[in-house]
C-alpha cells in the first residue's frame, strides 16, 4: 500500500512541476517557510506510514517463507502423559525353531489379559502352525519395534 502511494505522490509531483515551469527567481521567506512546512508535513505522512507498517508487520503472526525468524511455538492443548503401550509380559512365548528360538504372545491370551487386543498392530498379527494346530500370535520384536513394552 505504501509503495502505491509513494508512487502516486511521485507522478503527482512530477506532472505538477512540468505543468507550473516557471523562470527562476529568488525566494522570500515566506516561500521558504511554506516549502518547509510541507516537507515537515511529508516527513510526518512518511513515518506515520511506516511506523503503521512495523506494527502490522509485527502483530501479524503468520509464517512468511521469505524471512526465517524462528517463533516459540505454543502447544493449546494442555500436557497429558502419554498413555503406556504395555504387552502383560505373562503372554509371552518361546517356540524352538530350525534357525533359532521364536517369541511371541498368543492372541488367545492377550484377549484375556488385555483390555484393549485391537490396539496393537495388525503388521505384528501372523498365523503359526503348532502342536496343537494354527494360532494367532504377535511378534515381540515387531510390537517392540511399535512402542510396546513387556510389562
Amino acid at each position: 500500500m505504501t509503495k502505491r502511494l509513494i508512487a502516486t505522490v511521485l507522478a503527482a509531483s512530477l506532472a505538477l512541476t512540468s505543468v507550473a515551469a516557471t523562470p527562476a527567481r529568488a525566494a522570500d521567506s515566506g516561500e521558504i517557510g511554506r516549502f518547509l512546512l510541507g516537507a515537515g508535513a511529508l516527513f510526518i505522512i512518511g513515518s506515520a506510514i511506516a511506523n503503521n507498517d512495523r506494527r502490522h508487520k509485527y502483530n501479524n503472526r503468520s509464517y512468511d517463507s521469505d524471512r526465517y525468524v524462528t517463533r516459540r511455538h505454543v502447544d493449546p492443548r494442555p500436557r497429558v502423559k502419554p498413555r503406556r503401550k504395555v504387552v502383560p509380559s505373562a503372554c509371552l512365548r518361546v517356540n524352538r525353531w530350525n534357525n533359532g528360538p521364536r517369541r511371541f504372545f498368543g492372541h488367545r491370551c492377550l484377549s484375556r489379559n488385555m483390555r484393549h487386543v485391537g490396539r496393537l498392530p495388525i503388521a505384528c498379527h501372523r498365523k503359526i502352525w503348532t502342536n496343537r494346530g494354527q494360532r494367532s500370535v504377535y511378534h515381540a520384536r515387531c510390537l517392540r519395534n511399535h512402542g510396546w513394552v513387556f510389562g
